[in-house]
């Protein structure tokens, strides 16, 4: 996904629309466009690869290993183009002789970008890499590798931003947990409520809605969010901790007497990924009162730019080992 990718791994690969919601959203190539432009107008991807260089050595140390020759195993739960996996697996490279990755996405372009990424990377050639086109779900329910009685578990699995999309959070979670051996990672990323601006501009915007006697139908944000995954953690007693990272997003463009192009796209994906249908299709009344919650949530910075901050949280999942502890201090 290049930077779409990204986004489709690592933000918001927010699920496309289904056939029946095709009318009110988007359009696929469309809905790819306005995911590049998002990317484009924030810095998600930047601070998630500090973030990654930053603490991913001290995941590394927590994984189980019994021997310097063990091979250690990875998979990557909508892995996109790779640029969040490549950076994972140049650092393990340091760390261990033997790894294997499988990378799982539904795009194929995703991941003919991801092969040359690799390509590109000399470090790579010290992993076996598998790729395998399909859905989260597709591989949960056998047709993958991962299903097979004779199949090693894993290590680490990530889901970086890739929740949004399964039909079951639930499942999904549970399902890949179980993939993990005893003592193993599982890393979920997903969008915070707290401390994002886009996510009280909607909710301004739903109130508002309600209060308009001629408004067409509220749209309501059903998006999925980090305190969501708790919820699932705390029920099946999963072991966590969570982190919060902030980020921030160009809007300039939205608020332009003369929208661009470009300013289309970007509302069209924050509509989509925050109340369920594309800009273009709100009503001229719901558009306008859009706009004022925009311009009434963000900041302008010396360059004359306008801005909201996002948030999204890192929660890093350990699954008990029966051995020796290698648990995170703070370990729920």
């Amino acid at each position: 996904m290049s930077c779409l990718d990204y986004c489709t791994a690592v933000f918001g690969r927010l699920r496309l629309p289904s056939n029946e919601d095709k009318m009110r959203t988007l359009k696929e190539h469309r809905y790819h466009r306005s995911l590049d432009e998002f990317l484009m107008r924030c810095d998600q991807e930047p601070v998630m690869l500090k973030w990654i260089r930053g603490n991913f050595g001290r995941i590394l140390e927590m994984l189980p290993t019994t021997s310097p020759d063990e091979t250690i195993r990875f998979i990557g739960v909508g892995c996109g183009n790779g640029i969040m996996d490549v950076e994972m697996l140049k650092m393990a490279t340091k760390h261990f002789r033997h790894l294997h990755n499988i990378g799982i996405d539904p795009n194929h372009e995703a991941l003919a970008g991801f092969k040359d990424r690799v390509r590109k990377e000399p470090a790579m050639n010290k992993v076996n890499i598998e790729w395998i086109l399909g859905t989260a779900e597709r591989f949960n329910c056998g047709s993958g590798l991962a299903m097979r009685k004779d199949t090693p578990k894993s290590h680490l699995i990530h889901m970086l931003h890739m929740l949004y999309h399964v039909k079951s959070m639930e499942g999904a979670i549970q399902k890949y947990y179980n993939m993990l051996l005893d003592g193993g990672v599982l890393l979920i990323t997903l969008a915070s409520r707290v401390n994002n601006q886009l996510y009280n501009t909607f909710k301004k915007f739903e109130t508002l809605q309600s209060n308009q006697t001629k408004s067409s139908q509220v749209e309501r944000n059903d998006k999925r969010y980090s305190d969501d995954v708790i919820t699932v953690l705390d029920k099946l007693d999963f072991h966590y901790t969570m982190e919060s990272v902030e980020y921030r997003l160009d809007i300039s463009g939205c608020l332009e007497k003369e929208m661009t192009e470009g300013g289309k796209l970007l509302l069209d994906f924050v509509c989509l990924t925050n109340a369920a249908r594309s800009y273009e299709t709100l009503s001229e009344e719901n558009q306008r009162t859009l706009i004022e919650c925009l311009k009434d949530s963000c900041s302008s910075t010396d360059d004359g730019k306008n801005h909201v901050k996002l948030s999204f949280d890192i929660i890093t999942v350990v699954k008990p080992s029966c051995g020796a502890e290698k648990q995170a201090n703070g370990v729920k």
